[in-house]
């Protein structure tokens, strides 16, 4: 019985060995890719916002002040679809009175946030014109937070860019394997990730508060291209 079990227990041991052993036969290698893109869409995140004495007041203004950013929207034919509210908010403002030592209300304020997608790159430039009020105010305004580019054929871009990475970490493979005089079997593992770089964007702000003139020179943008990155590590397997 004794003499079962130690044999048994070598046989475990064996495999393990064999095991461990045959886990280190790979190659592991790293490979990336990279797809250019022309954007066909731009996001935005539009801020609309007031203040003013009173929290009926700060509404009221807001609600005018939205009635610009709507008739740009309606303008430039933006689908219901392409506009969102992030957040609404009516908050009260204080500032500290230093002869009584507390918080003293000094008005409200409103703040309404949406994500606008444009489908027209093309127009982005007007279309931040057209935010514009000609009504001179520091009680209400239009920001513009963010831009970004986009496509909507990045998924098309990384499929592609993904085949590339895969191909260059087989080239790569290959010629350490020949190097080191030994023949790939086959794939053991791969991983990848993908990752996108745009070009560097304007941050547009205030846009409640015009100092130039009506007939000023139209906004202009550039969008470059969209990049797409897949990196890949694959593991093969070598005799």
């Amino acid at each position: 019985m004794k003499k079962v079990l130690g044999a048994s227990l070598l046989a475990v041991a064996l495999m393990t060995g064999v095991s461990a052993h045959a886990e280190d036969r790979f190659i592991v290698v790293s490979g990336a890719a990279e797809k250019g893109l022309d954007p066909n869409l731009v996001h935005m995140n539009v801020e609309v916002w007031s203040k003013a004495n009173t929290a009926k007041q700060a509404q009221q203004l807001a609600a005018n002040q939205f009635k610009q950013v709507k008739k740009a929207l309606d303008d430039f034919k933006i689908k219901k679809e392409d506009i969102q509210t992030d957040n609404y908010s009516l908050n009260p403002e204080y500032e500290y009175d230093q002869k009584l030592r507390q918080n003293k209300l000094v008005g409200f304020r409103v703040t309404q946030s949406l994500s606008v997608t444009l489908r027209k790159v093309e127009d982005a430039g007007t279309f931040l014109d057209a935010l514009v009020s000609d009504k001179k105010t520091a009680d209400s305004g239009v920001n513009v937070n963010s831009l970004a580019w986009d496509s909507d054929k990045r998924s098309v871009a990384e499929t592609a860019a993904l085949g590339d990475a895969v191909r260059v970490t087989r080239t790569k493979a290959d010629e350490i394997a020949k190097a080191a005089g030994v023949k790939i079997k086959g794939v053991s593992k791969i991983s990848h990730g993908t990752s996108g770089y745009n070009p560097p964007q304007p941050v547009f702000r205030n846009f409640g508060l015009k100092t130039m003139a009506a007939d000023a020179a139209q906004t202009e943008l550039s969008s470059g291209q969209i990049k797409v990155r897949v990196e890949v590590t694959a593991e093969y397997e070598i005799n």
